[in-house]
């Protein structure tokens, strides 16, 4: 399915493989409009996300007011240090459509805390968005999240779900 760019749509932009599967799980969810939504391959490293984020993120956030980009990294247990990088990055117009969220370690050390796989993840997470619920969200792993995560659903989840 075609995303239309000039609705309200969202790109995200997957740090590594594991999480491209957690985004994927999270269009999967039946409850997600998955012509809204287009995961990206993966960038390739957390830099290489921002990176990406600069060079091609930003002219499309410019170009389409409806446009939303998550960014989707692994903290590597340096949640402040990461959060900063990246808000230096993030220019100050398109802060209210720009998030970014991830593990507080990585995808592998949430899959083996939550003892499910990285797709059921990203379905557990959409399901917690659609029913305004933090199940998953509050967990150890992610509960760094929270702001982003609050301003995320009340950006997107008029048009997504």
């Amino acid at each position: 399915m075609t995303m239309n760019r000039y609705a309200p749509h969202v790109y995200v932009i997957p740090e590594d493989d594991r999480d491209r599967q957690i985004a994927d799980g999270f269009v999967l969810h039946h409850q997600v409009k998955d012509s809204r939504i287009q995961v990206v391959p993966p960038a390739g490293g957390w830099s290489k996300v921002l990176a990406t984020f600069v060079k091609e993120y930003v002219p499309k956030l410019r170009d389409f007011k409806d446009a939303h980009v998550v960014m989707l990294i692994d903290f590597d247990d340096q949640v402040e240090g990461r959060k900063e990088q990246f808000a230096k990055e993030i220019p100050a117009e398109f802060q209210t459509r720009v998030f970014v969220v991830g593990a507080k370690r990585n995808p592998e050390a949430l899959k083996n805390a939550l003892k499910i796989g990285f797709e059921e993840i990203g379905r557990s997470l959409a399901d917690d968005c659609d029913t305004d619920s933090t199940s998953y969200w509050s967990h150890e792993e992610l509960r760094h999240n929270d702001v982003e995560r609050q301003r995320l659903v009340q950006a997107v989840k008029p048009f997504l779900f």
